[in-house]
């Protein structure tokens, strides 16, 4: 069914505004602004038939969770969805000089964005996989509220003592409680259980680590390569090079998800010591000068091609890859970027999340 309509969404927590134009730069244009809730939903449904809209591309910002509700109320509706970072409609509005900003204004400009950009289109996790996904997020929650309330304990009174004790005696309780509600899910979903299990197979790699990787990580199929994936981490490096005056060293662009770059963090260090594919690239990268937060970003990235890779490819953690994959004549080069071969990328380690 061909798309004669394009909405431009502006969300917030309490509601959220509309744009309505035609695909074409001709015609009219509609706003309306709707709770943000079910009702809210209905009532843009009632809304677009009486425009008599019948398929249309919406194009939201990813602003927290606000969006994913309405996001998955259009796309069972059978609309084109598309969920872009708000970083590039900002953009967009300050190439066309926009000087006044308002809800009504940037649902507009998003509308026009969605129009001349065709941005990808959004499909929303599996079930399972957005159930572990808020578990995780929400175990991190709790576990980040139990690590302030430990310090703040360091320095209370006696009397504070009591209650900041109490509060993360009900935090660890809670913690408890959403681990066995995590095994439970994956006693259920035997697909999902398997992925954490290929993910722990890696050295380096818990229980917790792998869980968060497979809940974080978008569905294998609809990466291109292994770069992806490390961009979705947050972890491509990010260089920024003109002319012959500037020259910055390279950073982490962090412009993934904080749950896993945190989570890898300590697995990084880990899989330095006792994974023999990661290690031999911290010895390489010492060997070179570079130092040690260097090696443990390298070392986050390699785990994130590695898990990967054992997802993709079906099968556990083999640290002897690399000698069958030489007997075998491949020409791949390493998904880590240091000229060994590797059979983790079928393309170029390009970050392009």
């Amino acid at each position: 069914m061909q798309i004669t309509h394009i909405l431009g969404i502006d969300i917030a927590k309490l509601k959220f505004d509309v744009c309505l134009r035609y695909a074409s730069p001709d015609g009219a244009r509609q706003a309306a602004t709707f709770p943000n809730h079910a009702k809210g939903f209905l009532a843009l449904k009632r809304w677009l038939a009486k425009h008599a809209v019948t398929r249309l591309h919406a194009c939201l910002e990813s602003t927290s969770r606000y969006g994913d509700a309405l996001a998955l109320h259009l796309h069972q509706q059978n609309h084109l969805v598309s969920m872009v970072n708000p970083r590039r409609t900002r953009h967009s509005a300050d190439s066309r000089l926009i000087r006044t900003q308002n809800d009504t204004i940037d649902a507009a400009l998003i509308a026009d964005f969605c129009a001349s950009e065709n941005p990808r289109l959004w499909e929303p996790l599996p079930a399972a996989q957005r159930r572990l996904q808020d578990l995780v997020r929400t175990r991190a929650f709790c576990l980040n509220l139990k690590k302030q309330c430990g310090n703040r304990l360091e320095t209370s009174d006696s009397l504070n003592a009591v209650h900041r004790r109490r509060h993360v005696r009900q935090l660890k309780a809670t913690m408890d409680k959403i681990e066995r509600q995590m095994t439970e899910l994956l006693a259920r979903e035997p697909d999902l259980a398997r992925q954490v299990k290929l993910a722990q197979s890696i050295p380096g790699v818990g229980a917790l680590t792998a869980a968060v990787a497979v809940a974080e990580l978008p569905p294998l199929d609809r990466l291109k390569h292994a770069g992806q994936a490390v961009a979705l981490a947050g972890l491509d490096p990010r260089n920024k090079d003109s002319g012959t005056s500037v020259h910055t060293v390279p950073r982490l662009s962090k412009m993934g998800s904080p749950l896993l770059r945190q989570t890898l963090y300590m697995a990084g260090l880990v899989a330095l010591r006792h994974n023999p594919v990661v290690r031999a690239l911290g010895q390489r990268l010492q060997a070179r000068g570079k130092g040690g937060k260097c090696a443990v970003a390298a070392a986050m990235r390699k785990l994130v091609r590695l898990i990967y890779g054992v997802l993709k490819q079906g099968q556990p953690f083999d640290p002897n890859w690399m000698q069958r994959d030489r007997a075998a004549g491949s020409g791949g080069r390493a998904s880590g970027g240091d000229g060994r071969p590797s059979p983790q990328l079928a393309e170029p380690p390009v970050a392009t999340a």
